[in-house]
């Protein structure tokens, strides 16, 4: 059975990280929204994170800009690969070990209806050895 998490934010993807003299820095947009989604998954569970292989779609609700009223699909920024890798590494041992365990994964772009704000669904699964994930 999936587990199913609603985030309350408006997604956006894993910015690159500064690189200086001192080493890497994540950038503070990055880290502040991995500190939300973290946060909102605790909220809704409190089980021990996921070992093994895994199943995992993201519904990405973006903001309806008023120039698109009539789209479904949100095809700009940001990038689909972007919003996944920020939630695999926001969600690294609240919800599963390590995002290297995703052996499936989807992330779909939508618009939110109109006058309502971004928000982020995610359903996890585990993929079973018998069946084909």
């Amino acid at each position: 059975m999936p587990l199913k998490f609603t985030i309350p934010l408006e997604p956006e993807g894993k910015k690159e990280a500064r690189r200086t003299r001192f080493g890497v820095h994540k950038h503070p947009e990055t880290r502040a929204a991995m500190e939300a989604i973290a946060t909102a998954v605790r909220q809704q569970y409190q089980g021990e994170p996921l070992d093994g292989p895994l199943r995992v779609r993201i519904l990405a609700y973006r903001t309806r800009p008023k120039s698109k009223r009539n789209e479904v699909y949100a095809d700009t920024k940001p990038d689909y690969d972007n919003i996944e890798k920020l939630i695999g590494d926001a969600l690294e041992g609240i919800l599963w070990v390590n995002d290297a365990r995703i052996v499936d994964g989807r992330c779909i772009k939508f618009y939110a209806p109109p006058e309502a704000p971004g928000w982020i669904e995610i359903e996890v699964s585990r993929c079973l050895d018998a069946v084909i994930c």
